[in-house]
């Protein structure tokens, strides 16, 4: 069996969604011939725990935690044991604390690429120690954070072995970047670091088309989305539910998400007295947005959860009447892992974003809902209240076999023959 060595930051206990996908790999990679060891972080910067992930790492994959230096601790101890670490945006805003305000400036302009870079030392002297004592036939990076990529490029440097970069989101186009000031001088090095990671691996795996296409397209580049795991909905019971037709929200919320439009489709359905609607959301949701939802006063129709382990959202997946999927303006780029989660639950998607956009046309392709520009609200209310009717008659919403393409065990089908072909 052929050895790959898999480095990546976020790997059990971090729960998110940045640890899904080599999560995955992992463990299936053995049923095509590849035995993966993985060489992680221990006690590092997450953006939340998931002690139940534990469950997902197979017995016989090494996993190799290394020392974690981190900010997280200081930042919180300076500002405050319950703020929150900037993830997922660097924006700030006129009531952030001014150590918050001068944090972030620091990140976006004296920290290149990342501040989780600070794990790279212990990251490289791990991996070298198991190249020198085994013998690996590839190695993998994975980002964000794209600090690890250097890692890889080191490697790459000092041994000349097979390295696969693994880019999860963008790098210097994520979108977010666009709306922050940043010196001239720190993004010209951020660009140099990524180009030299484009040139110098082997095969760059994106999950996104459009990350390729920033990237220039090269031979190199191959397209792998994310997928869901079949397996992970095999015991999950289904509720009876006959109180609220439930749109289900899970997942991240950034500064600057816009929820105006789907408050004036809640208008409308009242209006037609279907008021037995409620938006749930559960994950990290800016106070921005809660605010928003008080502010026009609609407390009683959007409620707000606190993060769900991976099982018990799984749960909570399958027992929702229709599930929405809100695409950010500033995170274009990125198909959301959720959506394949979405679709492997067997419930009706709302898509709010771009119509033309990635996650658009795998929905389109799967037949698994609709996705919707943002000022489509008359389309957006019509398509709600057929689901609505649908669900009181009692009928079950079934997908298009289309989906099976995005199994987690086709996948890691898919990324082995990329592997064989290096």
């Amino acid at each position: 069996m052929k050895k790959l060595l898999v480095i990546v930051y976020y790997w059990p206990p971090s729960g998110g969604a940045g640890v899904q996908r080599w999560l995955k790999f992992v463990k299936y990679l053995p049923q095509f011939g590849w035995q993966p060891t993985v060489i992680t972080t221990k006690d590092g910067d997450y953006p939340v725990i998931d002690e139940s992930l534990f469950e997902e790492v197979p017995t016989e994959v090494k996993v190799i935690q290394t020392k974690t230096p981190t900010f997280g601790k200081l930042f919180k101890r300076l500002i405050g044991k319950n703020s929150e670490i900037p993830y997922g945006s660097l924006e700030s805003n006129s009531t952030d604390s001014l150590f918050k305000k001068l944090s972030i400036w620091i990140r976006l302009n004296l920290v290149i690429p990342d501040a989780r870079k600070i794990w790279n030392k212990f990251a490289y002297e791990a991996a070298r120690e198991e190249l020198l004592t085994n013998k690996y036939n590839a190695v993998i990076t994975s980002g964000p954070p794209h600090s690890t990529h250097l890692v890889g490029l080191k490697l790459k440097k000092k041994y000349n072995i097979k390295w696969i970069a693994d880019f999860r989101d963008p790098w210097t186009e994520i979108a977010f970047m666009k709306n922050i000031k940043r010196w001239k001088s720190t993004d010209f090095i951020d660009r140099l670091l990524e180009r030299k990671v484009i040139n110098n691996c082997d095969i760059l795996l994106a999950t996104a088309q459009k990350i390729i296409d920033d990237f220039g397209n090269k031979n190199n580049m191959r397209l792998l989305t994310n997928g869901f795991d079949e397996q992970d909905f095999e015991n999950v019971k289904k509720r009876e539910n006959n109180i609220f037709f439930k749109i289900n929200h899970f997942g991240l919320l950034t500064q600057g998400t816009d929820l105006s439009n789907i408050f004036e489709v809640m208008r409308k359905l009242e209006k037609k007295k279907i008021d037995k609607i409620q938006f749930n959301f559960w994950g990290n949701i800016s106070k921005d947005v809660v605010s928003s939802v008080k502010e026009i006063g609609f407390e009683n129709k959007f409620k707000f959860h606190s993060y769900l382990s991976h099982k018990e959202m799984l749960s909570e997946l399958v027992n929702s009447s229709m599930l929405l999927l809100v695409l950010n303006n500033v995170r274009k780029g990125i198909i959301p892992l959720k959506l394949f989660e979405y679709m492997g639950s067997n419930t009706a998607i709302l898509g709010i974003g771009d119509s033309a956009s990635e996650p658009a046309v795998i929905i389109e392709e799967t037949k698994s809902g609709k996705m919707f520009d943002y000022d489509k609200v008359d389309d957006i209310a019509d398509f709600i209240e057929t689901n609505y009717k649908y669900w009181k008659a009692g009928k079950t919403f079934i997908l298009s076999k289309e989906i099976k393409k995005y199994s987690k065990i086709n996948q890691t089908k898919q990324l082995a023959e990329i592997l064989e072909k290096m």
